[in-house]
C-alpha cells in the first residue's frame, strides 16, 4: 500500500515545529474506521504509544508519521489519497499535545477515497 500524501498548512507547520522544540520527535495516531475518526488526530511523544499489528503508517506530515488504526473488522474503511494537517480552535482531544493554546490538530482529506476491504489492498 501507498502512503497517502499528507501536507501542512502554515498555521500547523508553525505548531508542529513548536511542538517538535518542546517535545522532541512526535507521532500522530487517528482512530481511523469508518466515523471520521480521523479529523481530531492525537498528537504524542514518538515513543508514548506503542504502534500494534492494527496500526499502519497512513503517511508523514513534515517528517512526523501518522499513524492509522483499523477497525474491529481489519479494515481501516476509506482512506483518501491526500490529507491537510490544520490546526482548528479547540481544546486539544484526550492527552494530546495540543497545536497551542486552546488549539488542536486537525486532518482533514482532499481527495477522493479509497474503499478496501483488507488495509493491505488499495
Amino acid at each position: 500500500m501507498t502512503s497517502a500524501q499528507i501536507s501542512a498548512t502554515p498555521g500547523a507547520s508553525t505548531a508542529l515545529r513548536r511542538a517538535v522544540a518542546e517535545h522532541g520527535a512526535l507521532m500522530f495516531h487517528t482512530s481511523g474506521g469508518r466515523v471520521g475518526g480521523r479529523q481530531y488526530p492525537i498528537c504524542l511523544p514518538a515513543d508514548a504509544l506503542r504502534i500494534g499489528a492494527r496500526d499502519h503508517l497512513l503517511g508523514e506530515v513534515e517528517g512526523v508519521p501518522v499513524y492509522a488504526m483499523e477497525d474491529r473488522e481489519g479494515s481501516i474503511g476509506c482512506r483518501a489519497e491526500a490529507y491537510v494537517l490544520d490546526v482548528a480552535p479547540g481544546p486539544a482531544i484526550g492527552f494530546s499535545i495540543a497545536a497551542a493554546h486552546s488549539m488542536r490538530f486537525t486532518l482533514t482529506p482532499v481527495s477522493e477515497g479509497v474503499c478496501c476491504s483488507d488495509f493491505g489492498e488499495s
